[in-house]
């Protein structure tokens, strides 16, 4: 098992990889995200302020802000980094599809003779596809969750299949949640641009003796809804909570056609196997391509 035993552990570099990528992307989206709402506010406020120092002071204030936006939003969100992460998690979806495919005995892995020297193949097939990554590779001393020996069908059907749909209902859940979230927020600040539009009549354009242009300032609040929804996108969430769905369903009916696994002849079996991994591969490719989006 010495083949599946480093197909194993190399899978969990690139697993590791790829989920340290993710990071340096999240933490870059977020932060540009946030510093351009402050960037923008600094900016406006300054705009409608009456005293030249403080009005200088926070317009070189937001400048700065911007111009580190802009920054991270190039050097951390440029086209290399995001394709990274995704190339990394590929080989690593891609690793683990061949690990239970060679657990499981499926082909082209069912004869004894030649499974080791087809997934040593293999392997190598798909690590030199990211060999340019190489430099990014996380190394860890975890174990790996992945199978070190063979299964047997009824192992395969409940790790491989039957933890999965569960896997998937449990994220569509969780994506369900979060875009509520973000779209209770795009209400909120939708609301309050509203009000503060109402006020105007009310209010004139001074505060705590401080003029402002409520206009504006709701023209800001305006962009800001606008952002949340071109840089989180909640959209995205939503499609997610669909594609978990609908993976998880076409996995339980796969499971649905099987009578008895262990009375499958070996071409039944690797075509069920074959299908079951189709599917996950495809899912991966959808989430891999709804989230690459700029």
């Amino acid at each position: 098992m010495i083949a599946l035993t480093e197909t194993a552990d190399r899978q969990l570099v690139w697993s590791k990889t790829a989920g340290a990528l993710k990071k340096n992307v999240d933490l870059a989206r977020w932060s540009t995200f946030l510093l351009s709402i402050l960037g923008a506010l600094l900016t406006t406020i300054a705009g409608q302020l009456d005293q030249p120092r403080p009005r200088l002071y926070l317009a070189i204030a937001g400048a700065v802000v911007l111009a580190i936006m802009t920054f991270l939003s190039s050097r951390l969100l440029s086209g290399t980094q995001v394709t990274d992460w995704i190339r990394a998690r590929a080989a690593s979806e891609a690793l683990k599809r061949e690990a239970y495919k060679y657990a499981a005995r499926a082909a082209p892995y069912e004869d004894p003779m030649k499974r080791d020297a087809v997934l040593n193949d293999e392997r190598d097939r798909i690590e030199q596809d990211v060999d340019d990554l190489a430099g990014l590779q996380v190394a860890t001393a975890e174990p790996s969750t992945l199978p070190l020996e063979d299964l047997t069908r009824a192992e395969y059907l409940k790790r491989r299949v039957r933890e999965q749909i569960s896997y998937y209902h449990d994220k569509a859940g969780a994506s369900r949640h979060v875009a509520k979230i973000m779209r209770w927020s795009e209400f909120m600040l939708a609301l309050a641009a509203t009000v503060i539009t109402a006020g105007v009549g009310i209010a004139g354009k001074e505060v705590f003796g401080v003029k402002f242009d409520f206009v504006t300032i709701t023209a800001v609040l305006t962009t800001i809804t606008g952002a949340i929804l071109a840089h989180i996108e909640a959209s995205r969430y939503d499609f997610l909570v669909t594609t978990y769905h609908a993976t998880a369903r076409r996995l339980q009916s796969e499971l649905a056609k099987m009578d008895d696994p262990d009375g499958m002849s070996t071409e039944n079996w690797s075509t069920f196997v074959q299908h079951c991994e189709s599917i996950l591969s495809e899912e991966n490719t959808n989430w891999a391509a709804k989230w690459t989006k700029p």
